[in-house]
C-alpha cells in the first residue's frame, strides 16, 4: 500500500456497497465471552485483509458521551476566531501540538493542497510534574463550563475501547493479547483530535481539500464522524465514499501496524472532501511509546516476503512524517505567515 507521499490526492472515489462493509460487534471484548472474541480477532482479520476498514458498535463508549462530546465540540468552535475562548488556546502556545488549530492551519500532506479544517488536540492528562519528566506540552483548556470534563471523560472511554481494540490487532500480529498495550504505556502520547469542517462552496479540486490523503502515523485511528465526506482507500488501493452512518466508530489501520506485520496489515489511504454540509469528527491515534523501535516481526518475513521496512521508533516516524507535511503547508498556503 502507498504511504502518504504516494496516495493519488486527485484519483475519483467509488460509492461502497453497503451491505459489504464490515461493521462489527464488540461486545465480546468486554463481557467476558472468549469464543466470540475468537471469531472477531478472524472477523477483523479478514476485514483488513479483503477491505482495509470496518465499522464497530456495541462498545464501551456511550452514545450519550459522544452526543455531550459532540455537542462541547460545537460549543467550542462556534467561539468567534479573534475571541477569547479560541486565542487563549491556540496552539501556537504549545508547540503546535495541543490546543486550537486555526482553519487552513493544518499540515499539507499533499503537496499544493490547502485544508479546510479546524481542530483542537489533547493527549493524556497528566501532573505538570509528568509533563516536565517527559519533555512534552501539556494539555491547555478553554474556558468553557465543563468543556475539559466532557471532553476528558470521552478521551477515557475512547483510549479504554483502543486498548480492547490493541488486544484484537495484537493477536492477528500472532503475539499475546498484549503486545501492542505493553508497548503503549499510560504516557504514550495517544492525540485526540476534535476536528470542524465548516460548509464551504470551494470547489473540489487539486488545492482546496477537507483534508488531504495520508495514512495515520501511529497503530490504528478511530473515528466518530458525524456527516460524509470520507474517503478511504480499500486494500487493492480505490478510493471509497465511507458513509457516516453505519456503526457507531470507523477503524482504520496505521503506519505501524503495517511495519509490525511487514505489510500483510496496510495502512489505510484516507482524505476528507471539501462538502456544502458541517462536519464533525471526533478521533483518537493510538500509538505505541515514542521510544519504542518498530520493525517487521518474524513471524512475517519470509523469503518470498523480505524485510520491507527499516526500524524506526514512533516518536521519529511523526516528527518525520509531520516535518515533510508542514514543508508542503509553508510552500502552498497564503495563510500561513
Amino acid at each position: 500500500m502507498p504511504s502518504t507521499e504516494h496516495l493519488d490526492q486527485n484519483a475519483p472515489s467509488m460509492p461502497l456497497q453497503r451491505e459489504r462493509i464490515p461493521n462489527f460487534d464488540l461486545g465480546s471484548l468486554f463481557n467476558g465471552d472468549e469464543e466470540a472474541r475468537a471469531k472477531l480477532v478472524e472477523s477483523v482479520r479478514h476485514a483488513c485483509r479483503d477491505t482495509g476498514f470496518f465499522y464497530v458498535h456495541n462498545t464501551c463508549v456511550s452514545d450519550a458521551v459522544i452526543e455531550e462530546t459532540l455537542a462541547a465540540a460545537k460549543a467550542f468552535f462556534y467561539s468567534p476566531d479573534d475571541g477569547s475562548v479560541k486565542q487563549s488556546v491556540h496552539n501556537q502556545h504549545a508547540g503546535g501540538m495541543k490546543g486550537w488549530g486555526p482553519i487552513f492551519g493544518e499540515p499539507a500532506y499533499q503537496k499544493g493542497t490547502v485544508a479546510h479544517v479546524e481542530s483542537f488536540d489533547i493527549g493524556q492528562q497528566l501532573s505538570a510534574e509528568q509533563y516536565a519528566n517527559l519533555g512534552i506540552e501539556p494539555n491547555i483548556w478553554p474556558d468553557i463550563p465543563g468543556f475539559q470534563e466532557t471532553v476528558l471523560d470521552y478521551y477515557e472511554g475512547i483510549t479504554r475501547l483502543g486498548r480492547a481494540i490493541s488486544g484484537v490487532f495484537s493477536e492477528i500480529l500472532g503475539e499475546d493479547a498484549d503486545f501492542i498495550n505493553d508497548r503503549s504505556r499510560e504516557t504514550a502520547q495517544r492525540t485526540m483530535r476534535l476536528l470542524h469542517y465548516p460548509d464551504n462552496d470551494t470547489p473540489a479540486d487539486d488545492r482546496n481539500v477537507g483534508i488531504a490523503a495520508h495514512t495515520d502515523f501511529e497503530c490504528f485511528t478511530i473515528m466518530n464522524q458525524t456527516a460524509s465526506g470520507l474517503e478511504l482507500t480499500n486494500v487493492q488501493g480505490q478510493w471509497c465514499q465511507a458513509p457516516s452512518d453505519i456503526g457507531t466508530f470507523t477503524i482504520i489501520v496505521g503506519d505501524m501496524l503495517e511495519r509490525f506485520s511487514n505489510g500483510y496489515l496496510q495502512a489505510t489511504g484516507h482524505r476528507v472532501v471539501n462538502t456544502p454540509w458541517t462536519r464533525y469528527s471526533l478521533i483518537l491515534f493510538f500509538a505505541v511509546d515514542e521510544d519504542c523501535a518498530v520493525s517487521p516481526l518474524p513471524q512475517f518475513v519470509t523469503d518470498e516476503n523480505d524485510v520491507r521496512y527499516k526500524s524506526i521508533t514512533q516518536g521519529e516516524h511523526i516528527r518525520r512524517e509531520l516535518a515533510r507535511a508542514e514543508a508542503y503547508a509553508e510552500e502552498a498556503n497564503p495563510h500561513i505567515a
